[in-house]
């Protein structure tokens, strides 16, 4: 890593287009908790699920470059559009080991369903029609074709705090319909704002496996730092520090909403 000193106790980074990479880093305090993080939210061009992967994957080089300036030792790409669009990209710039969130995300679905269950997917339109994860189960072997679902609105629900339980339940109802009419084992949440919508889709459809791709995320990134001898000593105080293009108010409301609580630190950034 010329040019890129790190050490066990630098921090990860984690970036996402908003609140979603937080269920990420939430696991990431569950499974790590001597790890360190420093997490951008790139809310002031929120969404990304619906612009083009070109700009998606310049962003993404962009922010890359900000976590190598901060010395981040590793980096999860904690959005699916962002994985799908650049994680090729970022392991070639970024100098430290880079996950993103598709391939453990079919690894769990397959380890739910097995690779003669029936997968669904709800994701962002970017990410559905990029077909990387009908690549990666398939891959994996599963048998059956994936049914799939776009669900937009569900980023907007989820960065506005959730506060309109109405228009949340109605949502869901009206995406959960393809699974309805093609009843799926394991649903994989193909967006990390998902997961904060898992109790209304588990009432919509009940002993329907909810996949969180996270979970195995973080699983693999261990596996990673281990291998490399950059897991953080056990008695590392983790420090959590959060960076964020749009509204830092509205972003340390999620904050509370995801990680219970709003007091770290928030800076603001300003792309030029």
């Amino acid at each position: 890593m010329a040019g890129h000193k790190v050490s066990a106790n630098s921090p990860i980074g984690v970036f996402d287009s908003g609140t979603g990479g937080l269920t990420v880093v939430r696991q990431l305090r569950n499974l790590l908790p001597n790890e360190s993080v420093v997490y951008f939210a790139d809310t002031g061009r929120l969404p990304y699920g619906t612009k083009p992967q070109s700009q998606v994957r310049e962003f993404s080089v962009q922010i890359g470059e900000f976590f190598r300036e901060r010395g981040a030792k590793a980096l999860i790409i904690a959005c699916n559009t962002a994985t799908a669009a650049s994680l090729s990209a970022l392991e070639e710039t970024f100098p430290g080991p880079v996950i993103g969130v598709i391939g453990p995300g079919a690894q769990s679905a397959i380890a739910a369903a097995g690779t003669e269950g029936k997968v669904g997917l709800i994701a962002t339109d970017g990410t559905v029609q990029s077909g990387v994860y009908d690549r990666e189960l398939e891959d994996l072997g599963l048998k059956s074709a994936l049914v799939k679902q776009g669900c937009p609105d569900f980023v907007t629900l989820v960065e506005s705090g959730l506060e309109d339980r109405e228009a949340v339940q109605g949502a869901v109802k009206r995406y959960m319909k393809p699974f309805h009419e093609s009843p799926v084992d394991a649903l994989i949440l193909g967006c990390t704002h998902f997961p904060l919508l898992s109790e209304y889709i588990a009432e919509e459809l009940p002993g329907v496996k909810l996949v969180d791709p996270a979970i195995q995320t973080v699983n693999n990134l261990k596996q990673m730092l281990e291998e490399r001898g950059l897991l953080a000593e056990p008695d590392s105080q983790a420090e959590y520090k959060f960076f964020v293009s749009g509204d830092v108010e509205a972003f340390k409301r999620n904050l509370r909403m995801v990680l219970g609580r709003d007091d770290y630190p928030v800076e603001h950034v300003a792309w030029q």
